[in-house]
Parts: structure tokens; C-alpha cells; sequence
């Protein structure tokens, strides 16, 4: 169907016009057919009476049937006016009695049967009613020229027809626009719990569609979406519980296997092992960080100063960085710089940072912290590079650009990237092998207000 509209609503106006378009032909066809029936009716039924009237005045003297009509009926008849006739016949079609101008009138083929015949002779209508006279039957034979002056029937009809197809076609028209009217209604509600929809994420599982305004055909699909929500939400409880769970209970026998290790003679191997009890560690230490994110996801964003921010991720990771020969640097301005978001998910995005620089770099690699006026957080460092064709591609979860190095799960940026998500900020990763990597990350700015130190 390459011209039928997508929109339910331009489908439904079609198809209405189109039964509009119908209705304007054929009702007034349809309207003037039963007019001119009901009128048929209508005027055999008048001309019966007068039959009927006419022989109830017929009496029988020496010189045969005289009819004496009542005032009303000899005025009625006393013109040619519109064609009234009627004339009293016999078997024979002798006349008996007739009105003025009878001879105008072809009534010598009217029908003579034993009960009353409506009958048509070219433009003339009428009746042929039998009257016992005695022991005789003669017959009352009126009629009239229904193209006279006085046959209206037609114009009458025309004239009722012309006035009422404007108005027929008008309320015709209105239809569509109420409809119009109720159906945008149901549109604008769609639309409404669409929108509502499209604004869930998951880091806002808690929101539902409202299903109070909705029409009762779209109510059932708003309350199976929220169920829908519901039960994503508790698989995504229950997922970070369980990931922090089996975090937490690797930690220990990570940390046991650390100081036994130590007992280990052979240096060759206790260097394996103990590289494999780090790499262990980070990935627990990953999960931990999946667990924080989700946990923490839906928290009230705060104020806080991206300075106090980069200074507490240096002194908690300095050490560690300094302790595999690398260097680590603060540039910030002298000024806060107010940034609005989670403070626990904008540290970790940002140690998480730092550890990708210090660890997937040779020692002596220079790490630098940029707070930029803007709010914009950099860590760049002077290392290889990330050998990629597209950078970042790098924020991909369990992307890793050697796929034989077994040194991390591809975890980290990913964490990252979700963290900017949730703030609905950008994370940008730029990297050419040889010249170092700098990952930004953009936070909201927040202009002139209240900081408050990140707990």
C-alpha cells in the first residue's frame, strides 16, 4: 500500500472523508427516492378519499345516478386547476357524471376492477374506485395532472434536497473534526507515556509511566511496561548484590594468598604467582566498582569542587603509582570549579582513570591531573598509547587492544563510561600510539554556587 498513510490518525480521516464523499452522494439520491415515495403515497391516499367522498354523495333518482357534491368538493373541482377531475363511468364506459373539464382528462384507461387501482396515464396520477349502485357497479374516477401548478411534489423535493445536502455535508465534516479532537487526546496521552518511557534508563528504574490519563485500550501496555520496569529493577538489585557479594568474599582468600606467597622460594615463580594474585585483585577491585555504580546510581547529585576532587583521588593512589616508579601531577586553577553530580561515582570515574594510566604503562610514565576552568577533568600520561584505530572504542566493556594480555578484565574505561552516562556527561578518549593517551571527562557545569567538600 504505497500510498496509505503510517499514522492511525491521517488513516482514520481518510477513510472518513472517503465515506463522507459517499454519503453526499448517495443519502440525498437515497432521501429524494423515499421523498417521492412517501409523496406517491401520500397523494393516492388523497385521491382515494376524494373517490371515497365523491361516492358517498352519488344518488340514484329517475333519471339514473346523480352525484350532489358538498361546497368544498364542487370549488375543488370547479377549475382545470392542476388536472382535478373525476368522472363516474359505467361498465361500458358510459359517462354518468363528471366534473367541469373532465374531457381534458385521458381517464377512459383507468382501470375498472372490483376494489380500488391507482393508476398513470402521461403526466396524469389516479384513482379508479367502484360504487354499488343497485344491483349496477359503476366507477369513481378521479384524477390529476401532476405537472400542473398545483403538483409541487417535485419542486418541493428539489428544494429540500438542495438546503439539505449543505447541511447533510457540514455535519458530515464536523464528524471527522470531533473525532479529530478525540483521537489527538489519545495521541497526546500516548505521546505523553512515551516520553515517560523514553526517560527511564538504568539509572532510573524507579520512574513509572503514568497510567491515570490514559485510555483504557492503552492502559493494559502502560501497566505491562511497568511491570516490566519493576522486575528489570530487582534483576538489577539483585545483580549488584550479587556482584558485590562475590567481591567481597574474594578479598579474603586474595589477601591470604598474598602473605603465603611470601613463603614461596623460588623468585621466578613467586613472581608469577604474585603478578596473578594482582591481576585477581584488580578485577575484584572492578567488580567492587560495578557494584558502587549501580548501588549509587540513583543517589542525589551535589555540588562539589572538582579541585578538592582530584587532590583526594591523588592521595589515595599516589603511593601505589609511585610505588611501580611512575609520577603523577595535579594542575588545577586557584579557584574552585563546581561541578554537579554524584561525588562517590566522579572519584571513582576518576581513579579509575588514574590506575588505567599507571597500569597499562611502562614504569616512568608521567600521569597528569587537569582540572580545566570549564569543569572538564583530563588524565593524560606519556605512555605508549592505546593501539587502536579508533580510541574509543577502548569504552567498550571487556575491550582490550592485546587480547593475549592478561592483565585486567576491560572493565575499567567501560566503568568510566557509565559513570558519565549517569551524569549525563562525556567521556572522550584521545590517544595516538607513541604520543600518550588523555581521557577527558565532562561534567555538568555549574555556575556560581554553593561547593560543598565531597564526603
Amino acid at each position: 500500500m504505497r500510498f496509505w498513510p503510517r499514522s492511525l490518525i491521517a488513516r482514520i480521516l481518510l477513510l472518513e472523508l472517503g465515506a463522507i464523499a459517499i454519503a453526499a452522494v448517495a443519502l440525498p439520491m437515497l432521501l429524494a427516492s423515499f421523498l417521492r415515495t412517501e409523496a406517491h403515497r401520500y397523494e393516492q391516499r388523497i385521491l382515494a378519499d376524494q373517490a371515497q367522498a365523491i361516492a358517498q354523495r352519488i344518488r340514484v333518482d329517475v333519471r339514473g345516478p346523480v352525484v350532489r357534491l358538498d361546497p368544498t368538493l364542487t370549488h375543488l373541482y370547479a377549475s382545470p386547476y392542476d388536472g382535478r377531475a373525476f368522472v363516474v363511468a359505467d361498465t361500458g364506459g358510459r359517462t354518468l357524471a363528471e366534473s367541469p373539464y373532465a374531457d381534458l382528462v385521458p381517464w377512459r384507461n383507468a382501470p375498472r376492477a372490483a376494489g380500488p387501482v391507482p393508476f398513470r396515464a402521461g403526466a396524469f396520477v389516479g384513482v379508479s374506485q367502484p360504487v354499488r349502485v343497485g344491483a349496477a357497479r359503476i366507477w369513481v374516477i378521479v384524477t390529476q395532472d401532476r405537472t400542473g401548478p398545483g403538483a409541487i411534489l417535485d419542486d418541493v423535493i428539489h428544494g429540500f434536497v438542495r438546503r439539505y445536502d449543505p447541511v447533510l455535508i457540514s455535519i458530515l465534516l464536523l464528524l471527522p473534526l470531533i473525532n479529530s479532537a478525540l483521537i489527538a487526546r489519545l495521541f497526546f496521552a500516548v505521546r505523553d507515556a512515551s516520553r515517560q518511557a523514553a526517560a527511564i534508563g538504568p539509572h532510573n528504574l524507579d520512574l513509572r509511566i503514568e497510567e491515570a490519563g490514559l485510555p483504557l485500550e492503552v492502559a493494559p501496555l502502560a501497566h505491562a511496561t511497568n511491570d516490566l520496569l519493576a522486575r528489570l529493577q530487582a534483576s538489577f538489585r539483585n545483580q549488584s548484590e550479587f556482584v558485590a557479594n562475590v567481591a567481597h568474599e574474594l578479598r579474603t582468600p586474595l589477601t591470604v594468598h598474598r602473605v603465603e606467597l611470601e613463603g614461596v622460594e623460588d623468585p621466578g615463580l613467586r613472581a608469577r604467582l604474585r603478578a596473578s594474585v594482582d591481576r585477581l585483585g584488580h578485577v575484584v577491585a572492578q567488580l567492587q566498582d560495578l557494584a558502587t555504580l549501580e548501588a549509587t546510581a540513583d543517589d542525589k547529585f551535589e555540588t562539589f569542587d572538582a579541585r578538592t576532587l582530584a587532590q583526594e583521588a591523588i592521595g589515595l593512589l599516589a603511593p601505589q603509582i609511585l610505588a611501580v616508579g611512575d609520577t603523577i601531577a595535579l594542575d588545577a586553577p586557584p579557584s574552585p570549579v563546581p561541578i554537579r553530580g554524584n561525588p562517590v561515582l566522579a572519584g571513582l570515574a576518576l581513579t579509575n582513570l588514574m590506575t588505567n594510566a599507571s597500569r597499562h604503562t611502562p614504569p616512568g610514565t608521567m600521569i597528569e591531573v587537569l582540572v580545566a576552568p570549564d569543569g572538564v577533568l583530563l588524565v593524560r600520561d606519556d605512555g605508549p598509547g592505546i593501539a587502536a584505530s579508533n580510541p574509543q572504542d577502548a569504552t567498550d566493556r571487556y575491550w582490550r587492544a592485546d587480547h593475549q594480555r592478561s592483565d585486567g578484565a576491560g572493565l575499567g574505561l567501560s566503568i568510566v563510561r557509565r559513570i558519565m552516562e549517569v551524569h549525563q556527561g562525556r567521556l572522550i578518549v584521545q590517544s595516538r600510539p607513541g604520543e600518550g593517551t588523555c581521557v577527558s571527562l565532562r561534567f555538568p557545569l555549574v555556575p556560581e554556587a554553593d561547593v560543598t567538600t565531597p564526603s
